[in-house]
C-alpha cells in the first residue's frame, strides 16, 4: 500500500460528514430497489394499461435509457454546482417520475415517467459513485464496497416489496419510492463535494497520466464486460433454472440468493481491503465468477451456485474503481466516461444471452455468464501493466 502515499490532498473532491455517507448508502439501496420493481410487475403493468407484455416490457428499456441520459446531465451539473445540490436535484427528478407512474391512467404519460425516474437514476449513479471514488483514500474501499452493497440489498428488497403490497397495488409502492427520495433530499447538505473549477480541471492536465487514453479504454471494456455478466446472471437465472426443471418459486429465491451474495460481498468489502489490495480482489472474483458459470452448467448444482456467484462478483465494480483512481488520483472525468459506456453492458448481456438461447437452448445460460466473467478476467489482467501514478515522479 505505500504506493498511495504519494497520492495527492487534491485528488480527495468529496467528504461525508455527520450522516451523508449512511443517507449515500440508503439512496443506493433505494435505486437498486426501484431498478429491481419494474421486472416483477410487467405483466400488471401490461393488465393494467391494456398493452401487450411485449410492450409493458418496454419500461425497462425506456428507465435506462432515461439512466442513459441522466449519466452526463450528472457529470454536468458536477462542474457547475455543488455535489449536495446534484444529489438532491437527482432525488426530486427521480421522485418526481415516481410519482407520476403512480398517478399515471394512460401509458404514454406512464412511459414518459418512467424515463424521468431514469433520469434521476442516471444521476445518482455517475454523482454517487463518483463522490465515493474521489473521496479521502483512507476508508475509500471500504465506502465504495459497503454504499454499493446498498445497491445489492435493494434488488432484493425492491421483488419483496412487489409480493407483500400485491402487484395491482404497484401505484402505492412507486408513491412511496418518490416519498423516501423527498426524504433522503434533506439529508444531502453533509456531502461536501464543491464544483471542480477551471483551476482544478487544469492541475488535472497537468498532472495527467501519460497512459490515461490506454488506461481509460481498458477500463471501459472492462466495466462494459462486468455489466455484461452481471446482468446476464440477474436476467437468465429463473429461465434457466425453469428449463431444468424447477418451479418459478425456485427461480425467484435463487435470483434474489444471487443478489443477496452480491451484498454480503461487496458489505465484507472493506475488511478484506485490509487484507488483499483491489487487483487480487477483482482478479480472484472474476476468476471465480468463470469458474462458478461452468459449475452451473450442471442442473443439479445450479440452484446452490448463482448465490455463489453473486459473492464472487460482489468486489469487482467497487474494487475496479479504486484500481482505476489509484492509476489517476487526478483525474475524475474518466469515472463518468466509465459509468456513461458501461450502461451498454447492460444491453449487450442480455441480447448476447437471449442470441444464443435462441440459436442453442436455455441451457447455455451459464457458459455464456462463464465467457463473460473469463473475458473481463483478461481485460482487468491487462490493466496490471499500468504503473499507478505518482506526482513528482
Amino acid at each position: 500500500m505505500d504506493e498511495f502515499a504519494t497520492t495527492p490532498s487534491s485528488a480527495v473532491r468529496a467528504t461525508f460528514q455527520g450522516v451523508a455517507f449512511a443517507n449515500v448508502a440508503t439512496i443506493m439501496l433505494l435505486e437498486g430497489a426501484v431498478a429491481a420493481l419494474y421486472g416483477p410487475l410487467v405483466p400488471t403493468i401490461a393488465e393494467r394499461f391494456h398493452v401487450s407484455l411485449p410492450e409493458a416490457g418496454l419500461v425497462l428499456g425506456v428507465h435506462f435509457f432515461g439512466a442513459l441520459v441522466g449519466v452526463p446531465l450528472g457529470w454536468l451539473a458536477m462542474r457547475r454546482v455543488p455535489g449536495s445540490v446534484v444529489v438532491s436535484s437527482a432525488l426530486i427528478c427521480l421522485s418526481i417520475g415516481a410519482l407520476g407512474v403512480a398517478l399515471a391512467t394512460w401509458w404514454g404519460l406512464f412511459i414518459a415517467c418512467a424515463f424521468v425516474v431514469g433520469v434521476g437514476f442516471g444521476g445518482l449513479s455517475i454523482s454517487l459513485n463518483t463522490f465515493l471514488a474521489m473521496s479521502s483514500l483512507l476508508g475509500r474501499a471500504r465506502r465504495l464496497s459497503f454504499a454499493n452493497a446498498g445497491y445489492g440489498v435493494g434488488s432484493v428488497v425492491g421483488p419483496l416489496l412487489v409480493v407483500l403490497a400485491r402487484p395491482h397495488n404497484f401505484r402505492f409502492l412507486f408513491a412511496g419510492v418518490a416519498a423516501t427520495a423527498v426524504l433522503l433530499s434533506a439529508f444531502t447538505r453533509g456531502i461536501i463535494a464543491p464544483p471542480q473549477t477551471v483551476e482544478s480541471r487544469q492541475l488535472e492536465i497537468e498532472y495527467a497520466h501519460v497512459q490515461r487514453r490506454s488506461i481509460l479504454i481498458t477500463f471501459i471494456a472492462a466495466y462494459v464486460l462486468y455489466v455484461a455478466a452481471e446482468t446476464s446472471a440477474s436476467d437468465w437465472i429463473a429461465s434457466q433454472l425453469h428449463g431444468e426443471g424447477y418451479s418459478t418459486s425456485i427461480g425467484s429465491l435463487v435470483t434474489g440468493g444471487f443478489w443477496l451474495g452480491l451484498a454480503l460481498g461487496r458489505s465484507m468489502g472493506g475488511q478484506l481491503y485490509k487484507r488483499f489490495s483491489e487487483t487480487p480482489l477483482v482478479l480472484g472474483g472474476l476468476s471465480g465468477a468463470a469458474l462458478l458459470g461452468f459449475v452451473a452448467y450442471s442442473g443439479l448444482a445450479a440452484p446452490y451456485t448463482y448465490p455463489a456467484l453473486g459473492l464472487a462478483l460482489a468486489l469487482v465494480y467497487p474494487m475496479g474503481l479504486v484500481w482505476y483512481t489509484r492509476l489517476c488520483p487526478l483525474e475524475s472525468n474518466g469515472i463518468a466516461i466509465i459509468v456513461f459506456f458501461m450502461s451498454a453492458g447492460g444491453i449487450i448481456g442480455p441480447v448476447l444471452e437471449s442470441s444464443i438461447v435462441s440459436l442453442t437452448s436455455v441451457h447455455a445460460v451459464p457458459l455464456v455468464i462463464a465467457a463473460l466473467a473469463g473475458l473481463d478476467l483478461a481485460v482487468f489482467a491487462s490493466a496490471r501493466r499500468f504503473a499507478p501514478h505518482a506526482v513528482g515522479r
